[in-house]
């Protein structure tokens, strides 16, 4: 009986160490193909291209030029735009002299597609913006603008317009007459009331003043209460 559980328990230990060793031999299917997935995975990852960041000139170079001179073309004339830049901000002045010469200020941004603007002026005691939306090249620019202003006017319409010059220096504003104050009202002087001429007094032959005979008015003021008033 010994012998028989000696001959099972020996059996039982070969097998165990006989399954142990193929497994350490063979390695899992499922294994193999999870490594074949992560080796497949990083080697997409090293051969795709990185896309490139633009640094902050080349970002710049992308935006726009409006800086320098120009000559808008709109429905109601022409007009002087003079353009500073600083990278996508616009700033600068404008002028016209039609129908009423006046004189603006310019604000907006520029970027790649295109640029925005809006001119402020004070136009014959109105207020007016007039705003410009286009795209320009390095000699011109073409658009559409939309004008409003403080009495509630609306106008729209296309404008085109060429650079005058690369420099702001040369730009010179609109000669507006100055406001004149109206004139103030003139206020009459007061009429001068004259003196009143004092009394006229008896004299004596000498030149002397006469004594007053105050009997004389006994019968011009009347005594006692109730009396009479004087006619």
């Amino acid at each position: 009986m010994n012998l028989r559980w000696i001959a099972l328990s020996a059996l039982i230990t070969i097998t165990l160490i006989s399954g142990l060793s193929m497994a350490e031999e063979e390695p899992i299917p499922m294994n193999d193909s999870i490594n074949d997935s992560v080796a497949a995975t990083a080697e997409a990852v090293e051969m795709a291209p990185v896309a490139e960041i633009p640094a902050p000139e080349d970002a710049a170079a992308l935006v726009q030029s409006l800086e320098g001179s120009w000559i808008l073309n709109m429905a109601d004339g022409q007009t002087s735009m003079m353009v500073h830049q600083r990278e996508g901000l616009l700033f600068g002045a404008a002028n016209s002299e039609a129908p009423k010469p006046w004189n603006g200020v310019v604000t907006g941004e520029a970027s790649e597609g295109g640029f925005e603007v809006q001119i402020l002026s004070l136009q014959d005691g109105v207020l007016v913006s007039t705003v410009i939306v286009g795209s320009a090249t390095a000699d011109d620019l073409s658009g559409s603008f939309v004008q409003s202003d403080s009495q509630g006017k609306v106008s729209q319409g296309i404008v085109t317009g060429f650079l005058l010059s690369p420099d702001t220096s040369g730009y010179e504003p609109a000669n507006v007459p100055a406001a004149v104050a109206p004139a103030a009202a003139a206020v009459a002087p007061a009429p001068e009331i004259p003196a009143a001429a004092p009394p006229a007094q008896d004299t004596t032959a000498s030149g002397g003043i006469k004594p007053v005979d105050v009997t004389t008015f006994r019968d011009r003021f009347a005594v006692g209460a109730g009396a009479p008033l004087p006619v």
